[in-house]
């Protein structure tokens, strides 16, 4: 009985989890630049550097992730319809861990998915793991201080 409850609670939950996401216009295409270790000291912050200075005019979420990675890839679409939710106010990049092994190591990427959150003030904040759409958005918010 315990277990048929539970899956119950756990399907309601889930359907709940649904029913908030996000509409995206199918026929409009949300890209996550890719970007390599390089590209991110010149567009967001040196991350060798003593102290975190973002150069960036907004907000940045870096995924880190590799091609092999199923997760990863299931994390795709979900970062397609966040990067629509922020469009305009929060920009989002791709990083391949496994062609940028020294930036994956300087933020202590030991799993993937991962993502990177930085604000414009403070430090960056990572996630790690595979959730649900409105989950990122809370932490994003959270971090952003929205």
């Amino acid at each position: 009985m315990k277990k048929i409850l539970t899956f119950l609670l756990l399907a309601l939950m889930a359907m709940a989890v649904n029913a908030q996401q996000i509409e995206v216009d199918p026929d409009t295409i949300y890209t996550i630049h890719s970007m390599t270790q390089a590209q991110f000291k010149q567009v967001i912050a040196d991350y060798d550097a003593r102290e975190w200075q973002m150069r960036n005019e907004r907000p940045v979420v870096v995924d880190f992730y590799a091609d092999w990675c199923v997760p990863c890839r299931r994390l795709n679409p979900i970062l397609r319809n966040i990067a629509h939710y922020y469009q305009g106010e929060v920009d989002f990049y791709r990083i391949d861990v496994d062609k940028n092994q020294d930036i994956a190591g300087a933020f202590q990427v030991r799993s993937i998915p991962y993502l990177l959150i930085c604000p414009l003030n403070g430090e960056p904040k990572g996630i790690t793991g595979l959730y649900p759409e409105q989950e990122y958005i809370r932490l994003i918010n959270q971090v952003l201080e929205r």
